[in-house]
């Protein structure tokens, strides 16, 4: 009986164990060369300060390549009435994975009436009391995008800038500004 147990207990042990160095001796088919790290963001070597940096993309300065930015009231453009505000932005680029992002003026405010594209807003992409509005986009997204403000209580008169930009990796590719002018009564 102490046989039996033993030689199960060594049966055990040796396949845990032949287990465990399976996951940690390389295969003969791998090696560090052939390691893909395309989930790792962060940069492998950092060179040192003095080195030169890499220069930042500049926005083509071709017109049909600049990002469009066009915002328009539906009802009304004077001061303290309700309308709908129409915004439709056009970064021009591939959109790849990213986000949009929208920037309102001071008493302008999205809610989860709002539309992008024609699907409500989430709770989640309204940031800075409805001031921001960031979306998250995929390849497959369309390369236009139209947000509808719904019934919103226009401001005092006067020119309100309102912004757009797409960010890719944390870095800011395409930026456009329009402004909305509200007359006075």
């Amino acid at each position: 009986m102490f046989k039996r147990k033993f030689i199960r207990k060594l049966s055990v042990g040796l396949l845990t164990s032949a287990a465990l160095f399976s996951f940690i001796l390389p295969t003969s088919g791998a090696s560090a060369q052939e390691v893909n790290t395309k989930h790792f963001r962060g940069p492998i070597f950092c060179p040192p300060p003095h080195w030169p940096k890499k220069p930042q993309p500049k926005q083509p300065d071709d017109p049909t390549k600049q990002p469009v930015l066009e915002a328009k009231t539906i009802n009304s453009n004077k001061e303290w009435t309700t309308s709908d505000i129409e915004i439709t932005y056009k970064p021009n680029t591939f959109v790849g994975s990213s986000y949009v992002e929208f920037h309102f003026p001071y008493r302008f405010h999205a809610s989860t009436r709002d539309t992008l594209n024609g699907k409500a807003l989430e709770y989640t992409q309204i940031l800075n009391d409805g001031q921001t509005v960031r979306v998250p986009v995929y390849a497959l997204s369309s390369s236009e995008f139209k947000l509808v403000m719904i019934r919103k209580t226009l401001p005092n008169a006067g020119t309100h800038r309102i912004t757009a930009e797409l960010h890719q990796n944390g870095k800011n590719i395409n930026h456009a500004e329009t402004t909305l002018e509200i007359v006075p009564r």
